[in-house]
């Protein structure tokens, strides 16, 4: 207990980051990873963990699909002294891969345990007919892989799409602690339904939102 709380003059920081091009196949483990080594190649006062095996605290708050883009992520860390949070961002931008790039930096407002939802862009060019009748459809049932197995599960009541225009719309599905989709269950079941292969599919996260109905910040 005694050497934990002699080092308990950590502050929680929170990066706002975009995770762009070919990072989108950045695991959220190597995510970590290269977020740590990056910390390490700068001098940026960082809070590590104690025991036997330090290493620099970094949390992920919600991690991305793989094979998806963000442009607002965000990561917690803890700085064990005060600097300017344009220079923490400078300095991290200066050292990681140009597909990664911390946007902002800035106290935590919002616990992660707050999230509900996510919010992604989609660019689509497939048959638009079909995909017009697809979200037609009553129920969009998929196969969901759970802690007792597999179950189907009909995802249309969780899956809210705004602002549709053939080819391009926005796509809001559950995230966070208690309930998550991803969003390529949602596409997945549409090639199913049409019988073939999208042709193209760009999927973006633009925000994460609160139970509030906020943005997560």
């Amino acid at each position: 207990g005694l050497a934990l709380n002699m080092n308990e003059n950590n502050i929680a920081v929170r990066l706002f980051f975009s995770k762009t091009g070919r990072a989108k196949y950045i695991s959220a483990l190597d995510l970590i990873t290269c977020f740590q080594r990056a910390i390490r190649r700068t001098d940026i006062p960082i809070w590590h963990t104690q025991g036997f095996n330090p290493h620099t605290y970094v949390n992920v708050n919600l991690p991305l699909s793989l094979g998806s883009e963000g442009i607002n992520e965000s990561m917690d860390i803890k700085l064990t002294e005060q600097i300017d949070f344009d220079v923490v961002r400078d300095k991290l931008n200066a050292v990681l891969p140009p597909d990664i790039r911390v946007i902002r930096v800035a106290l935590p407002i919002k616990q992660h345990t707050e999230i509900e939802k996510s919010v992604y862009s989609v660019d689509i060019v497939c048959d638009y007919d079909k995909f017009d009748e697809f979200m037609k459809l009553p129920a969009v049932e998929v196969e969901k892989k759970t802690k007792k197995g597999i179950t189907t599960l009909d995802i249309k009541p969780f899956t809210e799409i705004k602002d549709y225009k053939r080819g391009h719309f926005t796509l809001i599905m559950p995230s966070g602690c208690d309930f998550t989709l991803n969003p390529s269950l949602f596409f997945d079941a549409f090639e199913k339904f049409s019988g073939e292969e999208t042709e193209r599919l760009d999927i973006v996260r633009t925000g994460i939102l609160c139970k509030d109905g906020t943005q997560f910040e």
